[in-house]
């Protein structure tokens, strides 16, 4: 019933529950690159790759093992367990541990990532196959829905993610599967789902990134966890799930087209064509706003278009010069036109431009 984020300085933030002070971030924690939560706990990870934990400790979760060497994520389980996995991919548990959550397999092998659910842990080794151990095996620990039972035909995976009683995983071909508990339907994954770059698991949802950036959730929505807002807009890669709500970050999109701005040309100023005449990655609207000349005012920047080369062959010469010459006045609307800024007659303005761009004409 808490929430953690991780700042893009480094620094965290938590706020919602705070009665063992899993919300007291502590002064000295310092720059983080990772975080997690547990039930009544928070984790993060410092740059130097030490780990720090704070809020209920009953089974010592926030103490991280003195022989933990340096780590590269972290993750919590919901029963009062802590998760990370060092720099050489070697998987580490520690705090409760009454169905065997924290006992990692010594057959695992280095991992990638892992997550934890209320008693069990979910682990992806380092050659995609995905690994669980705790609550739900085959063996009698309870509760016993299948959750650490890995189906056969899952295959290689990217992602794991933990919900209370089931496992999310994210495959190569980013298809999302789920199994364990399915009482509330969070291992129904819609059939009209799609492809997916990110996973989180929630207390009996899911929550899923379109790779369209968009945001899917399903199973248990008794709080509204599953509403996905109408103006959330394209999402990054990270979401989180927390027992009775979801998180995710939306991209910004500060001039309101509808393009967030990792993929809008022109960020700043509203911009639904995307229009890049010369392909240089910055949208002709920003180019223009910069200075970039537009002599008959079409939106296309000068750069892209050789308006002086009036007969059209590549050059601006005595040719065109001829051209120009030939329709001097105002416009006559029943005939080619040479009046280069569009005002309505052809004029020292017009001259101007074309001795401008005298030579070769490369647009």
């Amino acid at each position: 019933m808490h929430s953690i984020a991780l700042r893009s300085d480094g620094g965290v933030r938590c706020w919602g529950a705070n009665n063992y002070g899993q919300c007291n971030t502590p002064a000295d924690l310092g720059t983080c690159s990772a975080i997690a939560g547990g039930m009544y706990h928070s984790i993060a990870l410092r740059i130097d790759g030490t780990v720090q934990g704070w809020g209920h400790n009953i089974y010592n979760q926030c103490y991280a093992p003195a022989d933990l060497s340096a780590c590269s994520s972290v993750a919590s389980g919901l029963g009062n367990n802590a998760i990370s996995i060092q720099r050489d991919g070697v998987v580490r548990c520690w705090g409760g541990n009454w169905s065997g959550q924290s006992d990692v397999p010594q057959n695992l092998g280095p991992c990638l990532s892992v997550a934890g659910g209320f008693l069990h842990t979910i682990a992806l080794r380092s050659d995609g196959f995905v690994r669980c151990w705790g609550a739900g095996t085959t063996s009698t620990v309870q509760p016993n829905l299948g959750q650490s039972i890995v189906p056969t035909d899952l295959g290689p995976c990217s992602k794991v993610a933990g919900g209370r009683l089931h496992s999310i995983a994210l495959r190569g071909d980013s298809a999302v599967r789920c199994w364990g508990d399915n009482g509330q339907g969070q291992c129904d994954v819609p059939s009209n789902l799609g492809p997916c770059s990110s996973i989180a698991g929630g207390g009996y949802h899911c929550i899923a990134i379109r790779i369209d950036g968009s945001v899917r959730c399903w199973g248990d929505n008794s709080h509204g966890q599953c509403d996905v807002p109408a103006d959330l807009g394209t999402c990054s890669t990270v979401v989180a799930g927390g027992g009775g709500h979801s998180m995710a970050i939306a991209e910004l999109d500060t001039d309101g087209d509808g393009r967030p701005n990792s993929t809008d040309n022109c960020p700043t100023i509203f911009n639904l064509t995307q229009a890049d005449c010369n392909s240089n990655g910055v949208g002709d609207v920003c180019e223009l706003a910069a200075g970039t000349p537009d002599f008959n005012l079409d939106t296309i920047p000068d750069s892209c278009q050789c308006l002086a080369d009036l007969v059209i062959n590549n050059q601006v010469n005595g040719a065109d010069l001829g051209a120009l010459l030939a329709f001097w006045g105002p416009v006559n609307p029943a005939l080619p036109s040479a009046d280069i800024n569009r005002d309505g007659k052809v004029d020292g303005a017009d001259l101007g431009y074309l001795l401008n761009a005298w030579g070769s004409c490369t647009n």
